[in-house]
């Protein structure tokens, strides 16, 4: 039997090509919150919709369109490993 090239032989470690990401998601979160703001925004100064004395729901929209820009800022500055969301891969301790 002829072995294949992506498999290993019988008995023979296979190495491991780790892949680093050379960016990380920091501007997507950025320019995607910032939209989201803005486009609640847009509907909640547009819509003309009142409710009385209630506030409008939309403003939760915004809320998290700004947080959202917030933790792209945080990556930002942060790198990517702020609040551990960047590297996701297990790791055992080397012996």
């Amino acid at each position: 039997m002829t072995q294949d090239a992506h498999i290993p032989a019988p008995r023979e470690e296979p190495e491991a090509t780790p892949r680093i990401p050379k960016t990380h998601p920091a501007r997507g979160f950025i320019v995607g919150g910032s939209l989201t703001a803005l486009l609640f925004l847009l509907f909640i100064i547009t819509g003309g919709a009142t409710m009385g004395d209630a506030v409008s729901p939309l403003w939760i929209g915004f809320i998290i369109g700004i947080l959202v820009a917030l933790l792209g800022v945080f990556r930002l500055v942060g790198g990517t490993e702020a609040f551990g969301l960047g590297d996701t891969e297990h790791k055992h301790p080397t012996a």
